[in-house]
């Protein structure tokens, strides 16, 4: 939210549309939060009301902030698409589609066809092919069900926006730093710091009773920096719900990297537990594919929800899923990128570690990023990373980046290597 600096003989409306935009851009007012009334403004500035007013529409011309009808004015929430980096990629968080197995796919879909001819076109039931339920049962050890095949994970996000629209920006908590998509659907308002080993539980009790009816987390492998719950914070998170009678959403992002031995949500407290999983994260993007695991007194409540966004998700990529599952090549494939993603780390980790004001605890991470923070000004028009700012409203995570390193070819990864490491001595 850039703020634009203006002189001092500049009009006064425009230097109170500049402080305003300040005060916004440090944090003091965060997105979705209700500025002071024109009325205060003036009274500040020694002004008169249509003085504020033009600055107010200044403000709102670039973006930074919204009427709302009979409430007042809003600092608006950042509407970004993610962008790749223009030189090397390491801001998108996707597998290079070239690691994904295509010979076996062809194969899969060419006995697809030979078997069910033109079958294999016609549509599943809204929750999901049976076969393929029943497979992702087996190998996540979840329960077939209460599964609903789902167009990836930020379909599910959706889904549960739907069906919980009325004041939902009011009733839904968060980590931070967390997954920029859900911030932006759910119109973020409320926070809990973000620890080595989960939410602050003290910062969690303040914000829990009263009006939580959600909490959205990443506890597998969190995004942005790779760290997983303790299994003490997993228990105790999974206590609260029971006692406060809120749903855990539970974003299994790629718990395929995590330590297998700790207990999901979903194990813990099923009946308070919203259990999302994105396929597409550890095959091939484009696939747009997962699932969830819903309480059994809202899976009604989903499934009409997911008939009225699209009726169903594509049957034929369903199948295909079924069957590379069942074939062992899903297990291959996870085993073959397991082996890179260690591979990779290790390789930027060391370059990372090449400069003195980069801080980053890689041995705590996993996952296909890297988070790393910065103890001075990294300043880079087009930068290949994404800033921590994406994933929170806090300054403090502006010294903070993200590097996603799974998204480039091999060849282009050992380029974009020495590239990191020349902009690296450029900064320092």
């Amino acid at each position: 939210m850039a703020n634009k600096d203006y002189a001092p003989q500049s009009p006064l409306y425009q230097r109170i549309a500049a402080e305003i935009a300040s005060q916004i851009d440090t944090g003091r007012y965060k997105p979705g939060q209700r500025i002071p009334s024109i009325r205060h403004y003036a009274a500040i500035f020694g002004c008169n009301k249509l003085t504020v007013q033009k600055a107010f529409s200044l403000l709102k011309r670039r973006g930074i902030i919204e009427n709302r009808v009979g409430s007042g004015s809003y600092v608006r929430y950042p509407e970004k698409l993610g962008s790749a980096g223009e030189v090397f990629d390491f801001k998108t968080d996707y597998l290079e589609v070239g690691f994904f197995p295509y010979r076996r796919v062809q194969e899969i879909y060419n006995e697809l066809f030979a078997g069910e001819k033109a079958q294999a076109l016609a549509p599943v039931e809204v929750k999901g092919d049976p076969g393929l339920i029943k497979t992702l049962s087996r190998l996540y050890h979840v329960p077939a069900d209460r599964m609903i095949i789902i167009s990836g994970a930020q379909q599910g996000l959706d889904l549960i926006a739907k069906i919980y629209s009325f004041r939902i920006a009011d009733t839904i908590l968060f980590e931070d730093p967390t997954y920029p998509g859900a911030i932006s659907l759910f119109k973020a308002r409320h926070f809990v710091p973000f620890k080595s080993g989960g939410p602050s539980l003290e910062a969690l009790d303040r914000k829990l009773g009263g009006k939580i009816r959600l909490f959205y987390t990443m506890p597998a492998v969190h995004n942005p920096t790779g760290r997983s719950y303790s299994r003490r914070t997993r228990d105790a998170v999974a206590d609260r719900a029971r006692k406060y009678g809120f749903y855990i959403i539970e974003d299994d992002y790629l718990s395929e990297f995590a330590d297998d031995s700790l207990p999901r949500f979903l194990d813990l407290v099923p009946e308070n537990t919203i259990y999302i999983k994105s396929l597409s994260q550890t095959t091939a993007a484009g696939l747009r594919l997962g699932f969830m695991v819903v309480p059994r007194e809202i899976y009604d409540k989903i499934l009409y929800a997911k008939f009225t966004s699209d009726i169903a998700s594509n049957g034929l990529v369903q199948k295909f899923f079924a069957r590379f599952i069942s074939q062992g090549h899903y297990r291959e494939h996870m085993a073959a990128m397991a082996d890179k993603v260690a591979c990779r780390k290790k390789r930027l980790t060391q370059l990372i570690a090449e400069f003195d004001f980069l801080e980053c605890d890689s041995d705590r991470q996993r996952g296909y990023s890297l988070w790393v923070r910065a103890g001075r000004d990294m300043a880079v028009d087009n930068a290949p990373w994404r800033w921590g700012s994406d994933f929170s409203f806090d300054p403090k995570y502006r010294c903070y980046f993200r590097l996603s390193f799974m998204h480039l070819r091999d060849g282009h990864f050992r380029q974009a290597l020495d590239y990191l490491r020349r902009l690296f001595k450029y900064l320092r």
